[in-house]
């Protein structure tokens, strides 16, 4: 019998008799019979070592297979020393490149085996270089077989086995060992044992790369046991970054230690202090044959290598066997789902492997990146080709492929994009059409004025027919919103909308998303354009609806803001103020979600807040919003000429309550000068001026303002009569007129003018019938300021009459009196020519998804009905309403005020 002894610290095979056998005989290392001493700290992955322990004793062979440095050995070392201490007895031998020889293979078998009681009938003699007796292996066998209780082995490194006769011998030993052997390889590569056979026997257990990697708990507990605690989301970035690699996750807690902060060193792990490229250096990439080493460097390029991209960039076929083969050694290369039929490499490992293609070949990086750009443009997978052609620096195939991807909607649409980086390097000097687009869309986007060659090119490619679509839509949303509205007239400029709107609506209906993308655009600048205007202010809430909606569908939450925001303005100066305040803190969530500073958001919303809590006379709330709409004003764009003069009316109102005159003119004057203002703006900021000069005792200054700046609109008129009241001018015999739009504020303020007005003809009932109406009808919006600044004679009438005592309780701030629910109340519409035929309700639910940018298909998703049904509600329509296209239809429908 065979029998082992120590000497030096070495195993050393001895005969029968005691003495050494022949010259040849093996020494056994006594240190690759033990597992290594780990050389940092570890932790117990619970997890793992169940899994392992369920593995071994389900089947007679187990694999733990991942690529280096994953954790294999610590594993398969921690599982064994815990199920030592429960008595089992658990062998264990580590191989090297010296021990695929059968003769030395074998001899540690029988070793490690010895070393846990299994007897060996007969001395097998095995000498160094020559093939063990063909009885070894059986006589094995049935030694095993006839061993009371099941033998477990670890073979760690296992992938050094590559001679067929040792791996026979294993499959034949592993097969006729009654159950009695349980062996665990460790391995970067599965040895070359049949075990699609052992798949299909159940006979085989498996560990691997996925499994073995870090959970992110199991990271944070291994940094801790390095000295380096970390947070649970750094943890979980460190586990997506290293793909719960465990050496680079271990190599993360040097710099870690050295004070690098975590969020930087998780953005590239690859790029620490060059430990994580030098041991993939070293482990994986040097050992390659030079063809393999080329296909992994020129692969690298791209995070998914489809095969037939891959066997371009390589310049051969059949890239995808040497990638399989990479695979199959648990090379940091892997199948991807994301690419059938292709691979992926370590996100790691392909870091390291682009620093070395730039190093080696630096040249060849541009002609790759190109290469990817092409073949991802001829996939249909356009974005993958931008990045690719911007990364090659190949400006004009980049452009075209933006400029075709509509991602001029998008960034106009959203204020953002993963391309707008790119195109912020875009060479001054490339010419062409979609290059001059694209820098006016980044010079809109960054606040600046586009150059006037640009903006003239973009201005041509609109208008040129023999463009491509998507150049003409492209150039018309850059150039509208470069000049948006302020060159051409606001009238000249929604024409332009509209013109790029039928544009649009060319676009096919797979383009879903970028047409509710240029909807979104278009709305957000027809209603700019509209503002502008002097439209009735119900018209003007009928176009910030259209466009918050188009920006609702495109999901362009900085648009929706914007059309609220100002929306919420509009409802204010209406005195809808409980409405003004939902709609505004629905635009202040919008800005907040898209991640908007304060200080950069509209100023439209701060000012619709700070004008209905100094309606409320809810003074400390008025100045706090009114601070902000003043912050927002001075980094504001589109909307500053807007908000602007309605800031300065509320600062005066302010002011002149204060009786400080003088700061109220100052803040005033400015917009009475120069540009003309719209109506609805111009109306507020020329009342405020004529009741400061009438507060400084300046009545004829006042009127004459009011002979420059009013007309003979009713707002002139209910001014003209309170500067009569405020002068203590006759009474005249006409009542104050009210504009017929369902305002509140105005009809409040004109029933508070006509009880002034009957107090002074001495018909006091009267005068308290029309107050007392007023109070009723600004009680639920709490709208005190109609009664604050007002003539004399109604401030007194409200003091001294007994039957508006009750009611008018809710004037007093301190109160507790709160607005109540905003009602619904219907838009008043715009009057014009009656439609030829009236639309069904149907027809009016399609027209107002055609308003929205909605193609058939979607429509008829959304209504549950067939395309064919929704193409006969658009013939009806546009039968009904005389016209011959879609947009047409829309557009005489806002016109008609049926939108």
């Amino acid at each position: 019998m065979t029998r082992l002894s120590s000497t030096g610290g070495a195993a050393v095979r001895l005969g029968d008799d005691g003495r050494r056998t022949g010259a040849r005989s093996i020494t056994l290392l006594a240190t690759k019979l033990a597992p290594p001493e780990p050389a940092h700290a570890t932790v117990v992955r619970q997890r793992l070592l169940a899994q392992l322990t369920r593995e071994v004793q389900r089947y007679p062979l187990t694999l733990l297979s991942g690529p280096a440095g994953s954790g294999k050995t610590v594993l398969a070392s921690s599982w064994r020393q815990g199920r030592a201490t429960a008595g089992s007895a658990i062998g264990w031998l580590t191989l090297d490149e010296y021990d695929d020889d059968p003769a030395t293979f074998w001899s540690y078998v029988l070793g490690a085996l010895a070393g846990l009681g299994v007897p060996v009938s007969e001395n097998p003699g095995l000498v160094a270089g020559e093939p063990p007796a063909g009885w070894l292996i059986p006589r094995l066998a049935a030694d095993l077989a006839a061993s009371p209780r099941p033998v477990v082995l670890v073979v760690d490194d296992a992938d050094h086995l590559t001679d067929r006769s040792i791996v026979a011998g294993l499959d034949l030993l592993i097969r006729n060992a009654a159950g009695r052997l349980r062996l665990v390889l460790c391995g970067r590569a599965d040895p070359p044992l049949p075990l699609h056979r052992y798949r299909v026997d159940g006979t085989l257990g498996e560990i691997r790369g996925d499994q073995l990697g870090f959970t992110p708990e199991e990271t944070r507990e291994l940094l801790a046991a390095m000295g380096v605690p970390v947070t649970t989301d750094v943890a979980v970035d460190l586990c997506g970054e290293t793909q719960g690699w465990a050496v680079g996750l271990r190599l993360a807690a040097a710099p870690l230690k050295n004070g690098v902060p975590p969020e930087r060193l998780v953005t590239s792990l690859a790029h620490d202090d060059g430990s994580v490229a030098q041991y993939l250096f070293a482990e994986v990439l040097e050992g390659q044959p030079a063809g393999v080493r080329r296909v992994l460097l020129r692969t690298s390029v791209t995070p998914e290598l489809w095969p037939d991209l891959v066997d371009r960039l390589c310049g051969r076929n059949n890239v995808r066997r040497v990638l399989a083969g990479l695979a199959h050694a648990n090379a940091f290369v892997e199948e991807s789902p994301g690419a059938p039929g292709g691979f992926r490499i370590h996100p790691l490992f392909r870091e390291m492997l682009q620093g070395q293609l730039a190093y080696e070949n630096p040249g060849e990086l541009a002609g790759l990146y190109r290469t990817c750009a092409a073949w991802f443009a001829e996939s249909g997978h356009v974005h993958e080709a931008i990045g690719y052609a911007v990364a090659a620096e190949d400006w004009t195939s980049a452009t075209r492929l933006l400029v075709d991807d509509l991602v001029v909607a998008r960034v106009l649409a959203h204020g953002s994009d993963p391309a707008l980086r790119s195109l912020q390097a875009l060479p001054q000097t490339l010419r062409g059409p979609e290059a001059a687009v694209l820098r006016t869309v980044v010079a809109v986007v960054a606040g600046r004025a586009p150059s006037a060659p640009d903006l003239a090119a973009a201005v041509r490619a609109q208008d040129d027919d023999t463009s491509r679509l998507a150049l003409r839509v492209s150039a018309a949303l850059a150039a509208l919103a470069a000049g948006a509205p302020g060159d051409a007239s606001a009238e000249q400029f929604i024409a332009g909308v509209d013109a790029a709107a039928d544009l649009v609506d060319e676009l096919p209906d797979a383009d879903a998303t970028a047409r509710h993308e240029c909807a979104a655009v278009l709305g957000d600048l027809r209603a700019l354009a509209a503002l502008r205007t002097d439209v009735p202010r119900a018209q003007l809430s009928a176009v910030l609806r259209s466009a918050a909606s188009a920006a609702l569908i495109a999901g362009a939450g900085r648009l929706r803001a914007r059309a609220l925001g100002t929306l919420a303005l509009v409802e204010a100066l209406e005195g809808h103020l409980s409405r003004a305040v939902q709609l505004a803190d629905e635009a202040e969530a919008f800005a907040t979600e898209e991640g908007a500073d304060d200080a950069a958001r509209d100023p439209a919303t701060a000012t619709a807040l700070a004008w209905v809590h100094l309606r409320r006379y809810a003074l400390v709330e008025a100045r706090e919003w009114l601070g902000r709409a003043r912050s927002r004003e001075r980094s504001a764009g589109q909307n500053r000429d807007l908000a602007g003069p309605l800031i300065a009316v509320l600062q005066a109102q302010q002011f002149r309550l204060r009786h400080e005159y003088d700061q109220a003119e100052h803040a005033l004057h400015p917009h009475l000068q120069g540009r003309r203002l719209p109506r609805w703006v111009a109306e507020q900021v020329v009342s405020e001026m004529v009741r400061l000069a009438v507060a400084r005792g300046h009545v004829d200054d006042g009127l004459a303002i009011l002979r420059d700046r009013g007309s003979d609109e009713a707002w002139s008129q209910r001014l003209r009569a309170t500067v009569g009241l405020l002068a203590g001018e006759p009474v005249p015999d006409v009542p104050v007129a009210v504009e017929p739009s369902g305002a509140t504020a105005e009809t409040v303020d004109a029933a508070v003018i006509r009880a002034c007005q009957l107090l002074e003809a001495g018909r006091v009932p009267a005068a308290v019938d029309e107050l007392a109406a007023a109070l009723e009808l600004a009680r639920p919006e709490l709208m005190r300021w109609p009664f604050v600044d007002t003539p004399p004679q109604a401030r007194r009438l409200l003091r001294t009459h007994q039957r508006l005592q009750g009611p008018s309780t809710w004037l007093n701030p301190s109160s507790g009196a709160q607005p109540r629910p905003a009602g619904v109340a219907a838009a008043a519409h715009a009057e014009g020519p009656e439609v030829v035929q009236e639309l069904s309700e149907r027809e009016m639910e399609v027209l107002r998804y055609l308003a929205e940018m909605l193609s058939t298909a979607e429509i008829a998703a959304t209504m549950y009905i067939s395309v064919n049904t929704v193409r006969t509600h658009i013939r009806s329509i546009l039968r009904k309403l005389a016209v011959s296209r879609r947009n047409q239809a829309v557009r005489k429908a806002r016109e008609r005020g049926l939108l």
